[in-house]
C-alpha cells in the first residue's frame, strides 16, 4: 500500500539538521600563499649549500693525498727518484726503433710502501701512455721528469705493488729533461751515465739510495747485439726473422745509474772456465788493431778482481764482464755493475789502472752504494786508492810514495774543495785524487790491520752508507781522536799541516 505523505525524519537527524549552519567565507592569511615560495626558496638554497662544500671545500679544506713525495730528499739533487717506498726489481722490456731513432718500453716496478702511500713518484723522460698499479689503469701526470702516479686508495705501510709503465719516444728529443744522453756513433747506441742514466730508457727511483734487482729484455734490429748487466739469459727468441731478442738478469741489486743498455754491432764474447761467468763485448766499429788491444785488455779482468779480493775480500756479485765502445763516451769508464762501460782508447792505453779503478767500484759504490750524492768519496776515494794498493803490492811505487808525492807537487788550487761537500757541480773535481791520498793518510794513523779490516768490514755488507757511517766506524778502531784529521783532510779547504796527526810519516 502507498501513503502519499513522507514518513517523519529521525530524530539523529533532526537534530543534525537543526545545528547545521552553512560555511562562512573569509579570506586565508597571507602567509598561507608564502608557504610554496619559501619552501621552494629553502630548497633552492640548500642545493646551493651542497654545490658550495663540493666545490669550495676542496680549495679551503683540501683532501690530503698521502703523496710519498716528488725526491727522496738529496741535498744535491732534492727532486732525483721518490720518497714513500722502497724498489725490489725492475723488469724492463724496450724495442730499439733505429730507423727513427726511438725506443718503445715497458717497465714493471715491484715495490714495497714504507708509508701510508697513495700518490709515489718515479722518474722519466720519455712520454709515458699507460700506468697500471697492481693490474688495473691508474692515473698519472708527468710533468719534466717527475711521473706522479695515484692509487685510488692508500698503500698500507709493508704493502707490496707493481707498477706498470707503457712509454716511448726519441731519446735525443727528451735530453734536455736530464743530464744523461743517448751517446751514438753510426749504429752504435749507449744509454749509460753518471749520476743519472736511466730516465732516458725506463722510469724508475732513480737515485742510489734505492738498488734493486733489474731485468732487460730488449728487442732489436736482428744484426744488432744487446749488452746489458748480470747473466746473459738468451739473446735470441726465435720468433720473428727481423728482431732478435736480448735477455739479461741480475740478481744483485743495483742503483739505477749502474744499469747499461748498450745496442751495436758487437762481438760478444761468452767464458765459462774461470771461477765466475764471463761476458765481454767489443764493438765492431773500432779498427782492428784497437779491437785486438781492447778485447786483450778486457780478458785480463779475472785476474784482476782476484787480485782486488785480497785486499778488500770476497768478490760481491756472481759475474764479470766488460764492454768496449767506439763510441766517445766522455769519460775513461763508467761502473756499470758487473760489466763496466770502457772507453776502448782509454782501455788499450792504460788497462791496469782501469780494470782496477771500475772493478774497485764493485765493492766501493756497487755492493755498497750511495746514501747521498754528498758521499761521493766513498766511491771514488776507494775506487782510487784501489790503484794505488793493487800498485804497491805489485812491486812499483809504494801508497806512500804517491801519497807523498801528490801532496808535494799540487798547488792551492788542488786544496780549494770540501771533499765532504763537493757541492753537486764538482762531485767529481778533486775526489780522484785526494780521496786517495786521505785514505791513505788515514792508513798512516790507524795501521794497516785496523785501515784494511775497516775497508773489508764496510763492504761485507750490500745496502747503502754514509761518509759520516764510514767515519763513525774508523774511530771506533782507534783511541785517537780523530776529529783533527777528518777536519783537515775531507773539511777543509787549505792544505793540510805535514804532521803525524795528520797521517804523515814521521
Amino acid at each position: 500500500m502507498w501513503n502519499a505523505d513522507p514518513p517523519p525524519e529521525p530524530p539523529r537527524f533532526q537534530q543534525q539538521r537543526a545545528d547545521f549552519r552553512p560555511p562562512t567565507t573569509r579570506p586565508l592569511p597571507i602567509w598561507y600563499w608564502l608557504i610554496p615560495a619559501v619552501i621552494g626558496g629553502l630548497a633552492v638554497l640548500a642545493a646551493l649549500v651542497v654545490v658550495a662544500v663540493l666545490v669550495v671545500r676542496p680549495i679551503l679544506f683540501p683532501v690530503r693525498i698521502a703523496d710519498g713525495g716528488d725526491g727522496v730528499g738529496d741535498r744535491y739533487f732534492p727532486t732525483a727518484g721518490g720518497g714513500g717506498y722502497d724498489a725490489r726489481n725492475y723488469r724492463i722490456e724496450v724495442t730499439w726503433q733505429e730507423a727513427d731513432s726511438r725506443i718503445e718500453g715497458r717497465t714493471t716496478m715491484t715495490a714495497v710502501a714504507t708509508q701510508p702511500l697513495q700518490r709515489l713518484h718515479l722518474d722519466l723522460a720519455l712520454p709515458a701512455s699507460e700506468v697500471r698499479l697492481n693490474g688495473q689503469v691508474a692515473r698519472y701526470t708527468q710533468q719534466g721528469l717527475d711521473l706522479a702516479v695515484t692509487a685510488d686508495r692508500v698503500l698500507a705501510p709493508g704493502e707490496e705493488f707493481r707498477v706498470e709503465v707503457v712509454y716511448g719516444g726519441n731519446p735525443d728529443a727528451a735530453a734536455g729533461l736530464t743530464t744523461a744522453r743517448a751517446l751514438k756513433l753510426s749504429r752504435e747506441v749507449l744509454f749509460a751515465g753518471e749520476p743519472f742514466g736511466s730516465a732516458l730508457w725506463y722510469p724508475s727511483n732513480d737515485h742510489p739510495s734505492d738498488p734493486a734487482t733489474m731485468e732487460v729484455i730488449a728487442r732489436v734490429p736482428r744484426d744488432l747485439q744487446v749488452i746489458s748487466v748480470g747473466a746473459l739469459i738468451s739473446r735470441d727468441a726465435g720468433n720473428e726473422p727481423d728482431w732478435d731478442t736480448w735477455h739479461w738478469r741480475s740478481d744483485e741489486p743495483m742503483a739505477t745509474y749502474l744499469n747499461l743498455l748498450a745496442i751495436g754491432p758487437y762481438k760478444v764474447i761468452e767464458d765459462n772456465s774461470g771461477a765466475r761467468p764471463q761476458v765481454y763485448a767489443v764493438s765492431q766499429q773500432l779498427p782492428p788493431q784497437l779491437a785486438a788491444s781492447t778485447e786483450a785488455a778486457l780478458r785480463r779482468t779475472p785476474e784482476t778482481v782476484r787480485r782486488l779480493e785480497e785486499v778488500w775480500g770476497p768478490y760481491p756479485f756472481s759475474q764479470i764482464g766488460g764492454v768496449a765502445s767506439s763510441v766517445d763516451v766522455g769519460f775513461g769508464a763508467l761502473e756499470n755493475q758487473t760489466r763496466p762501460l770502457y772507453r776502448s782508447e782509454a782501455l788499450a792505453q792504460n788497462p791496469e789502472r782501469l780494470l782496477t779503478h771500475e772493478y774497485g767500484h764493485m765493492w766501493f759504490g756497487n755492493q755498497v752504494t750511495l746514501r747521498q750524492w754528498d758521499d761521493i768519496f766513498m766511491n771514488e776515494g776507494y775506487a782510487s786508492f784501489s790503484e794505488w794498493i793493487l800498485t804497491e803490492r805489485a812491486g812499483g811505487r809504494s801508497a806512500n810514495e804517491q801519497f807523498l808525492a801528490l801532496y808535494d807537487r799540487a798547488d792551492d788550487r788542488f786544496w780549494n774543495l770540501r771533499i765532504d761537500d763537493p757541492g753537486p757541480n764538482r762531485m767529481f773535481a778533486a775526489v780522484y785524487a785526494r780521496g786517495p791520498m786521505a785514505l791513505q793518510a788515514l792508513r798512516n794513523v790507524l795501521g794497516d790491520e785496523q785501515f784494511f779490516a775497516l775497508g773489508r768490514d764496510w763492504v761485507a755488507r750490500p745496502g747503502t752508507g754514509s761518509l759520516e757511517e764510514w767515519q763513525a766506524r774508523a774511530q771506533a778502531r782507534t783511541s785517537v781522536d780523530l776529529a783533527p784529521f777528518w777536519e783537515a783532510w775531507f773539511s777543509a779547504i787549505s792544505k793540510p799541516a805535514r804532521t803525524p796527526q795528520n797521517g804523515f810519516p814521521a
